[in-house]
């Protein structure tokens, strides 16, 4: 009797879906709902932080712009100032134009964008200098001498001659000019006008002062022109927001600059004429300028500065307004405008994703429905597949673990009966493969023999006893241009080159099989186009049963490019790859058969030249290494038009060549030779794109009998050209056994030098002078200067071996032993003599050690070592080594006077240093230097460069201290004139450390051992 299932109960319309949907809906709708109530609470946050980080970006914008312009518009009087100073001090006379015009020039490469500077004189007469915003430098002049007209004159930027009158103007009068009149009406530095410029549509801004002389009567008055593309150009790169802009407009509303496209004034008849804000053609700048004119009610003065917004094409605008002044009649306006949706982009994004949040979230409900429903319905599904194949003739079905108990049975006795059925039809399969695998591999065997034939890339050739072509392999076609057709039957040496014509004969026409050659030969054949290339071919014989040659079989590949590259390797073994020259190893060849011919010869002479182009590394690091290599080829080429053809010209390396002259018979022919070469090198290089000139300096050493090698000729002249150096360049010097003397002196200096720093520092010692209170008579501190104890020459002074240290590296780690010397030894005498206590010691640093990024370790370690106070340390430089890498120098300066370190300029006056750089560096004083302190008796110029050092240096909150006082006047003058402290002989000459603790024993406040009468 068979089992009866209870019927399911009726659910209604719910019992006719499909199950996968009951299980998906639920999960989708709770997801959903859940995604998107946290979507819609982050879009309310974000919206009130965007207010917020809007605000504080322009503030943050605002106040960058306002502080770089300032910087930007303060150079315009510091330049003015600097040239009152020049005038105040004499060292420029305003009665003289060529003077002031060096001048100009000299401050426009100083500060580049300033673009024009003149000089006004009161009788009328006006000088200037512009570079049209660094493209050309002009000579502008004007007044009564030129019939009251102004001449603009073109002028070589390296002599500052007039080379080309460009314009001349009539009707010109220098005391109308706007930027006169202003600074004679303000009696004192003043802004002119917003104007347009002369030569180019641009708009520029002026900055003028006066000029009185000691009685009060004008002398003139100094300007200079500031074009105000400077201030858009760093508008645009300053970063806003993405499409953030920012503009500058004066009161009157008219623009002076923006930080996009739109043009602060518009071109007509090809002038510029400026632009008001409220008719710009930039929406922007034009709705942001009504809406402050209308909340200001149409009075441009009256607007104050503010953060507010509008409404622009659907889109709000944050806008910022910040005034701008200065002490000289300057009055802006700065406004920064950022659009709203600059900020909204991450909420936008975050709308973006909660919307993918939410879709993910509905693919992952769906799929975990469908999952679960497909492992519910999967093994009725399997069922229905596996018996649909098995219909269809596919025996090979199983139906794996379902998962489901009830099912279990079913599935066994379904794959018991289809292993049955696969098992019927196997052997029929098998049979059946085999014979298809057979056929397979048929095909395969007769395509690999058709593919070696057609796709060989040798030449395989067949020949009879006679040698002509009995077979030839397709690769003829693209290896020679013939067709097989063409060559059968055809002797192959009837297209050998006629050098190589016996090497054919004799591989191909062997009697038996031992004549064949058991190599391969090389030869040329002739191509179907008439050209001939390189073959390599091996030969093969291929004899009858009875070991009898009854034919040959050839193998032959085309190695054109081998042969090419190994002549070429030949050639560039013996020459220079980028001039061609003969290159050292000819050289020496060519040396040594000429010392043997001199040996043999007496009478025989010849010379050898070494040049070396002057200043090349210039030209490489300016206009490239392609346009270096260019001019070393054009010099190599001069060199062979001027040599004999028995002279051999040669590079070296780098910049240097050597040129043999062979049997020049008296010293006169070699040295005009040597000025010859001169002459032809100083002439123009015309370049790609540049034409240049180049100097060479030339050493001359004539060779004889009394050298033994190349190698010695080489270095003399070596040696020779560096003194040519030495000696200003361009120009050549005749060797002579001093230099080698010199130059071995100079390397025994060296390798001395290098012994006593890695074995014996204890050489170096050290002498310290006093410093002294000019008021007070008080020592307040020692120099530290450096001697060598030379164990078998004796004391020896720096000057000796201070220029070796510096040009080998060696002052690094000498300044380094010398610093912690001092250090220790003022440590030593304070711990042992109070009145040492408040003492200082002052260390010379050198540049290498300066622009060294581990300087601040090093001192860091040597103080702790030592135990010194960072206040008793003074460190010591020179003006040059500040003019080098400003921007890091003066990070290393504020680290070493953070630490409490003081610095002084040594030799003030003497060296190149911007005034404007330097009230930027962190010195506490400045030494002047002894050639101004010597003279002040004998020279009022002197005395007044001493007393303008000396309040230059009390102006920037600098100390003055004079070197090299040695007579009691001199202590006077300085006293009068203000200075602060001195040293020389006439209070003390360097002492040992020893002197000085003697010194210190006896508890003197006054020291002057060696006073000089």
């Amino acid at each position: 009797m068979g089992r009866r299932f209870p019927a399911l109960p009726n659910r209604g319309t719910f019992s006719r879906l499909p199950l996968r949907l009951l299980i998906v809906v639920p999960f989708v709708l709770q997801v959903s709902v859940a995604v998107g109530l946290t979507g819609w609470l982050s879009l309310r946050h974000g919206q009130r932080a965007v207010n917020e980080v809007a605000s504080q970006l322009r503030a943050t914008v605002s106040h960058h712009i306002e502080q770089e312009i300032e910087h930007l518009l303060a150079t315009s009087h510091l330049v003015n100032q600097i040239n009152y100073d020049a005038i105040a001090l004499d060292q420029v006379d305003p009665g003289d134009p060529e003077a002031l015009f060096r001048h100009f020039m000299q401050q426009s490469h100083t500060f580049t964008h300033i673009d024009s500077i003149m000089f006004g004189n009161a009788n009328g007469e006006f000088v200037g200098h512009t570079n049209l915003g660094q493209q050309a430098h002009q000579r502008m002049q004007a007044g009564p001498a030129l019939d009251n007209h102004i001449q603009f004159a073109e002028v070589d930027a390296a002599t500052g001659q007039a080379t080309r009158i460009v314009s001349s103007t009539p009707s010109w009068n220098t005391s109308a000019r706007p930027w006169y009149r202003a600074a004679v009406q303000a009696k004192g530095p003043a802004w002119g006008e917003i104007f347009p410029y002369h030569a180019y549509p641009v708009l520029a801004l002026s900055a003028s002062r006066p000029v009185y002389g000691d009685d009060g009567q004008l002398i003139g008055v100094l300007g200079n022109n500031f074009f105000l593309t400077h201030i858009s150009k760093f508008l645009r790169e300053i970063p806003i927001s993405e499409h953030g802009q920012a503009f500058i407009m004066e009161r009157s509303g008219l623009l002076v600059a923006t930080s996009n496209d739109a043009k602060s004034f518009t071109v007509v008849d090809g002038r510029p004429q400026r632009v008001y804000s409220v008719t710009s053609p930039d929406p922007r700048i034009r709705a942001s300028a009504r809406l402050l004119l209308n909340q200001s009610g149409g009075e441009w003065g009256s607007i104050l500065p503010q953060q507010t917004e509008f409404w622009l094409d659907r889109e709000r605008q944050f806008m910022q307004v910040v005034p701008l002044k200065d002490g000289y009649g300057l009055d802006w306006l700065i406004v920064v405008i950022m659009p709203e949706g600059d900020f909204m982009g991450e909420i936008e994004a975050s709308r973006r994703n909660t919307i993918a949040l939410c879709a993910l979230a509905l693919a992952g409900a769906i799929a975990s429905g469908l999952y679960t429903s497909r492992w519910i319905t999967r093994p009725l599904t399997a069922f229905g597949s596996a018996s649909r194949a098995i219909a269809e003739g596919n025996l090979n079905q199983t139906i794996g673990h379902t998962g489901l108990q009830e099912l279990e049975g079913l599935a066994l006795a379904f794959n018991r009966m289809a292993a049955r059925l696969e098992s019927s039809f196997s052997d029929l399969q098998r049979s059946k493969a085999q014979v298809e695998q057979a056929n397979v591999a048929i095909q395969q065997q007769a395509a690999l023999f058709r593919l070696m034939a057609e796709n060989m890339s040798d030449l395989v050739c067949l020949h009879g006893m006679d040698g002509n072509y009995l077979y030839v392999s397709p690769s003829v076609e693209w290896l020679l241009g013939y067709t097989p057709d063409d060559l059968i039957g055809l002797q192959p040496c009837s297209l050998v080159h006629p050098d190589d014509l016996d090497q054919c004969q004799a591989s191909l026409q062997s009697p038996s099989l031992e004549a064949l050659e058991p190599g391969p030969i090389v030869y040329r054949i002739r191509h179907c186009q008439g050209h001939y290339i390189w073959l390599e071919t091996f030969t093969r014989p291929i004899v009858d049963a009875t070991g009898a040659v009854v034919q040959l079989q050839t193998a032959s590949r085309d190695v054109t490019d081998q042969v090419r590259l190994r002549r070429q390797l030949e050639h560039d073994a013996c020459h220079d790859s980028l001039t061609g020259l003969p290159n050292r190893k000819q050289l020496q060849e060519r040396l040594e058969t000429a010392l043997r011919r001199a040996h043999q010869q007496r009478q025989y002479r010849f010379a050898l030249l070494f040049l070396d182009i002057d200043h090349f590394k210039v030209v490489n690091d300016s206009l490239g290494h392609l346009i270096g290599d260019e001019l070393l080829m054009e010099v190599a080429s001069r060199l062979n038009k001027v040599l004999r053809p028995s002279d051999l010209a040669v590079r070296l390396g780098g910049d240097e060549f050597i040129v043999l002259l062979e049997d020049v018979g008296h010293f006169e022919v070699a040295q005009a030779m040597a000025e010859q070469l001169l002459e032809t090198l100083r002439q123009p290089f015309q370049l790609s794109s540049h034409q240049m000139f180049a100097t060479v300096s030339l050493g001359l050493v004539m060779g004889d009998d009394r050298y033994q090698s190349a190698l010695e000729l080489i270095r003399d002249a070596d040696t020779a050209m560096y003194r040519a150096k030495a000696g200003g360049r361009d120009g050549y010097r005749m060797f002579d056994s001093g230099m080698h003397d010199r130059a071995i002196a100079r390397l025994t200096l060296e390798t001395e030098l290098r012994r006593a720093l890695l074995n014996h520092p204890e050489e170096f010692v050290l002498y310290y002078q006093p410093i002294v209170d000019l008021q007070t008579a008080a020592v307040t501190g020692f120099e530290a200067l450096v001697r060598w104890q030379h164990p078998q020459r004796g004391l020896i002074m720096p000057g000796e071996f201070i220029s070796v240290a510096e040009e080998t590296g060696l002052i690094a780690p000498l300044s380094y032993w010398l610093l912690e010397l001092a250090c220790r030894q003022m440590a030593a005498w304070q711990s042992i003599h109070y009145q040492a206590k408040e003492l200082t010691v002052s260390v010379n640093l050198s540049a290498l050690q300066l622009h060294n990024t581990g300087l601040l370790s090093r001192v860091d370690e040597i103080l702790q070592k030592t135990g010194l106070l960072s206040a008793s340390l003074v460190l010591e430089i020179t003006e040059s080594m500040l003019i080098d890498n400003i921007d890091d120098t003066i990070r290393v300066l504020n680290g070493l006077r953070q630490r409490g370190i003081a610095l002084s300029i040594d030799d003030f006056g003497t060296g190149y240093s911007s005034l404007s750089y330097l009230y930027r560096f962190p010195i506490n004083s400045l030494k002047i230097d002894r050639s101004f302190v010597s003279q002040m008796q004998t020279s009022s110029s002197h005395e007044t460069i001493v007393h303008t050092i000396i309040n230059l240096g009390r102006q920037l909150g600098f100390r003055a201290i004079a070197e090299g006082i040695e007579t009691p006047q001199q202590v006077s003058t300085l006293k009068r004139l203000g200075c602060d402290y001195g040293q020389g002989y006439w209070f003390g000459k360097p002492q040992t450390s020893d002197a000085i603790e003697t010194w210190l024993a006896q508890s003197s406040a006054q020291y002057r051992p060696y006073p000089v009468s």
